[in-house]
């Protein structure tokens, strides 16, 4: 079993010059907490089915390294991406920490 470093967190997906469709459970998109540095985690929606552009949420995101995380904690912003594309921002609730992949 693999071991992911989580946090909760409230996001945001962009009303235009986004995404044109909705997010879902296991999206993965580019993560950026330092300023150029990024690196992928994937998204799990805590209270709904999907996020459509323009839409806010609570999620659980997982990623397989904190290297380039920073030094994350409640209220540190991040933005994601799809490539070069900005998606979307967030604002950290909770840092869960270490913990086990439940696939």
């Amino acid at each position: 079993m693999n071991r992911v470093f989580k946090i909760e967190a409230e996001i945001k997906i962009k009303a235009e010059g986004g995404r044109t469709w909705p997010i879902k459970t296991g999206y993965r998109p580019g993560f950026n907490f330092v300023d150029k540095m990024q690196t992928s985690g994937s998204i799990n929606l805590l209270n709904n089915d999907d996020l459509k552009p323009g839409d806010k949420g609570t999620v659980e995101i997982k990623f397989f390294s904190n290297e380039l995380l920073g030094e994350i904690q409640p209220g540190t912003l991040f933005k994601f991406y799809e490539g070069p594309v900005e998606i979307g921002s967030g604002i950290v609730l909770k840092v869960i920490g270490w913990a086990d992949n439940n696939y």
